[in-house]
């Protein structure tokens, strides 16, 4: 077993990490997860990525971290924030992607995987874009699936539209995914009753 940062760089905290994460984000507690606008009020131009406790973690358009929810919008230190997150993202993205979350994380977010390390998360934090993504995860049924999904879209948008416009990329990865789910219902219709009538072909 390897010590407690390697194993949160290759996805897996462990325990004493997560302690390790908790006391340098001063006590605060993330849940990245959707955030209702109704219930959590701000500015269309701000980005909510989860909860810290029954209030909301929100960056305004220059990145800077707000509690929202109860009156005015309370700044928040960068730092602390930064620090917090290691616990929040490895909760979240350990869903995604468990057994070493780093390298798909990267490869799906598009970002550097060097950054994703315990001690640069706590130090540097992530890009408020990056946060929602991975907030909006955390709502589902399959995880695992969903993150081997988010990786092989990435992956077809990066290479089989390589030098596109990324918007370019994406929409080809999103018409290709519809084929997909096409191909998939066509191989599926009729197995039940294929299956029904060779087990009775048998029996005969």
């Amino acid at each position: 077993m390897g010590t407690p940062a390697r194993r949160f760089e290759q996805g897996r905290a462990g325990p004493l990490a997560r302690r390790r994460g908790r006391a340098i984000g001063d006590g605060m507690e993330i849940s990245l997860q959707y955030v209702s606008p109704d219930r959590w009020r701000r500015p269309k131009t701000w980005t909510a990525v989860g909860l810290v406790g029954r209030l909301a973690l929100a960056y305004d358009p220059e990145r800077r971290p707000y509690l929202i929810g109860e009156g005015e919008p309370k700044p928040l230190d960068p730092a602390a924030v930064n620090a917090a997150l290691v616990d929040a993202v490895d909760a979240a993205a350990d869903r995604l992607w468990p057994g070493g979350w780093t390298t798909a994380f990267a490869e799906a977010f598009a970002v550097d995987r060097r950054g994703l390390s315990m001690t640069r998360l706590a130090r540097q934090g992530l890009p408020p874009s990056v946060l929602l993504a991975l907030a909006q995860t955390t709502d589902s049924h399959a995880p695992e699936a969903l993150g081997g999904l988010l990786l092989a879209l990435a992956r077809y948008a990066t290479k089989a539209a390589e030098g596109s416009h990324p918007r370019a990329q994406f929409e080809e990865a999103m018409e290709v995914s519809r084929n997909a789910v096409e191909i998939l219902m066509v191989a599926r219709r009729e197995k039940s009753a294929w299956r029904d009538a060779v087990t009775g072909a048998v029996k005969d």
